[in-house]
């Protein structure tokens, strides 16, 4: 009775491990063909640049893997900068879809915001 039992638990813990795993491959399939970055360790990298100013207001990077998870668990993933928001769950499929050096660019009231993938050596 105690062997039926512990393998009912066993292939439960099973079919829920697949099925995770099928849910995780659906929501974070790379886009068609194979992108650049596939199969390497990208990062996000975000700048907010505002007018007359040097430097960026807020330059960040965040590893590609981060970002992929919070969008497979619907998590909103968002960098802001004073009054400037950028989600990244909604322009996630934008970046991975440029080629290699090339960065998004958002407009928002008087500031440019740059979002792109790369690398790391």
């Amino acid at each position: 009775m105690a062997s039926r039992r512990a393998g009912i638990w066993i292939l439960a813990l099973v079919v829920v491990s697949l099925a995770i795993g099928v849910f995780w491959t659906i929501r974070t399939a790379p886009p068609s063909p194979t992108p650049w970055w596939w199969g390497k360790d990208p990062d996000f990298h975000i700048e907010v640049w505002e007018p007359g100013k040097e430097m960026a207001t807020v330059a960040m990077t965040m590893p590609k893997k981060t970002v992929d998870t919070m969008f497979a668990f619907g998590l909103k993933s968002s960098v802001s900068a004073g009054r400037h928001k950028v989600y990244l769950n909604e322009i996630r499929s934008q970046v991975e879809r440029l080629p290699r050096g090339q960065r998004l660019t958002i407009h928002q009231d008087s500031a440019t915001v740059y979002v792109w993938l790369d690398v790391k050596k």
